[in-house]
């Protein structure tokens, strides 16, 4: 969805994520010959039919694989192999029990996650649970779908479509995606309900008889329904940087096909209010904190305008709408106000200089200053503990960037497991035709972010996969009082509104987060300890909390 030059910008890879990157156990066929020994029903209780994980060491870590039902209809049926891996309690003389981890995408790694989580979520947690990550199936170890073929519409270079010469090449490598994912058997199977039984039947395997779990952006989506399907399997729930699971599934009001998932969701409003807000701040403290005090979200919308309305001046300054809009929302989920600041400041210095090319000013130093700061933008966007944008509404432009935008016919890869839960949860429109209506829609609400999260939806329309298993509602769970709901307030990519939307539906406690960023756990202090506090003790706090943020200029 974004040119080459912002895939490397946003290279938001998990293995480049804190602590270091650990192959998956390895990767076996997606599906096997039927195995007795498996059975399994939607509810607890028969853990003798279960076979017993049985781990191996991977290096610091322990790994193993485990046979679920492909589907949990047929539970004599072919099996899905699964990914799982532990990191043993630091203090096991003290463990409480497992701690099952998801860091959202959808299609983030569940395994690798696993290696660094207890990093942010603190000693105690750390030193008192086996923290285990089980892949989602279509991701990494778990029958990963990657959709994979000869291509004749090469990568999208724009992060969303424009004119009607980009909508229809956007909607024809749809087609194509959608043809290269077909007949996967995997694709029928792919619902954040099927990931929520194979938690389960993991759970029963590990002869635990309830479990703890941390889920972050859609990691929340599976936390809800793991919630709503066995709530006598929870001990105790986090869900971090939350998403309505109504919105997500069928849609409020009725908006179900008529709406764009992604567009219900909030996100692009999100993202622009988290712009908004941020650059208020940077009004607020002046200069010399922030570089364009004054009139800062001025600033920024003017460099986006000339970008957008002007190509040849973003190849000058080597710097094009696209790159300028990615960069921005992936430093967003990062919280990091001051390098967009930097970056807007440096962006229109260079723009300026271009415009005085023809009175013989040079651009060269500007250029190189811009330069510089989309670099060190990178840093900070890769050190990112969750799935970033480039996995998510950018994931197009993140799956191969060296084939962005190239048209001859080629061997293309695509991974298919964002769309692949996404367009399995989620009820959408019919036709691709409300896509451009809707973006316009969007864009009005939240200028540039709105249509760039509309348009990562449209390969739903007649996507090859069933979502047959999917759970859609009700989200109202037994286990509420087992549960805490963690949201930042100016979270881009899962807005407050999300976490207020879970809430309504199950009445668990909620603690805000007076914080910039996409996930408040491991980045507010507060909300950390209060997320530690919660897991150990397994005890809701009394009231709704809300926490205290360092602004994004001091």
């Amino acid at each position: 969805m974004l040119a080459a030059g912002l895939a490397a910008v946003l290279a938001l890879g998990l293995a480049s994520a804190p602590g270091g990157a650990v192959a998956a156990p390895s990767a076996d066929p997606a599906t096997t010959t039927p195995a007795a020994t498996v059975r399994v029903a939607d509810t607890p209780g028969s853990d003798r039919a279960v076979p017993r994980v049985r781990f191996r060491d991977c290096g610091r870590f322990r790994c193993a694989r485990v046979p679920a039902p492909l589907d949990y209809d047929a539970p004599d049926g072919a099996t899905v192999s699964l990914a799982v891996l532990k990191v043993p309690a630091r203090k096991p003389s003290r463990r409480i029990g497992t701690l099952f981890v998801n860091p959202g995408g959808p299609g983030g790694s569940a395994t690798e996650f696993a290696t660094y989580a207890g990093q942010f979520l603190g000693p105690t947690v750390r030193n008192r649970f086996d923290i285990v990550g089980i892949d989602p199936r279509g991701v990494g170890g778990t029958a990963d779908l990657l959709c994979e073929g000869k291509g004749h519409v090469g990568y999208p270079r724009q992060a969303y479509p424009r004119t009607s010469r980009q909508i229809d090449r956007w909607l024809a490598f749809d087609l194509q995606e959608r043809r290269l994912c077909e007949g996967r058997r995997i694709l029928d199977h792919m619902s954040t309900a099927d990931v929520a039984r194979d938690m389960d039947h993991v759970r029963r395997a590990l002869r635990e008889d309830t479990v703890s779990y941390f889920g972050a952006s859609y990691g929340s989506m599976l936390g809800s329904t793991y919630a709503a399907l066995f709530p006598s399997s929870v001990r105790a729930l986090v869900v971090d940087g939350v998403l309505d699971p109504v919105a997500w599934t069928s849609g409020r009001d009725g908006t179900g096909t008529t709406v764009p998932v992604t567009t219900r969701l909030g996100s692009g409003e999100g993202s622009r209010e988290a712009l908004v807000a941020g650059l208020a701040a940077c009004d607020a403290a002046g200069r010399p904190a922030c570089p364009v005090a004054g009139d800062a979200l001025g600033a920024w919308d003017t460099v986006a305008d000339r970008l957008q309305d002007d190509r040849a001046l973003g190849r000058a300054i080597r710097l094009g709408y696209d790159d300028f809009v990615g960069t921005t929302l992936g430093l967003l989920y990062a919280g990091d106000l001051s390098t967009v600041a930097q970056m807007t400041a440096q962006a229109r210095r260079a723009i300026r200089a271009q415009d005085a090319r023809g009175r013989g000013a040079g651009t060269g130093a500007a250029v190189a200053d811009l330069a510089a700061v989309r670099r060190a933008a990178a840093r900070t966007v890769e050190a990112l503990p969750f799935p970033g944008p480039d996995e998510t509404v950018l994931a197009r432009a993140g799956s191969t960037p060296s084939a962005a935008g190239t048209s001859a016919r080629a061997r293309i890869a695509i991974s298919g497991a964002f769309h692949g839960v996404l367009c399995s949860d989620s009820v959408n429109p019919p036709s691709t035709d409300v896509w451009p209506t809707a973006a316009d829609t969007a864009d009005a609400a939240a200028p540039d972010f709105g249509p760039l999260w509309t348009w990562s939806s449209s390969a739903c329309v007649g996507w090859p996969g069933s979502g047959d298993d999917a759970y859609r509602g009700p989200f109202t769970t037994d286990a509420a009082d087992r549960m805490l709901i963690v949201n930042n307030r100016y979270d881009p990519a899962t807005p407050l509104t999300g976490a207020l939307a879970l809430q309504g539906e199950t009445g668990a406690r909620l603690v805000t987060a007076q914080a910039y960023g996409h996930v408040a756990t491991g980045t507010n202090r507060c909300a950390t300890r209060a997320v530690s506090d919660f897991l150990v003790s397994g005890l809701a706090p009394a009231a709704d909390r809300t926490c205290s943020g360092v602004g994004p200029f001091g």
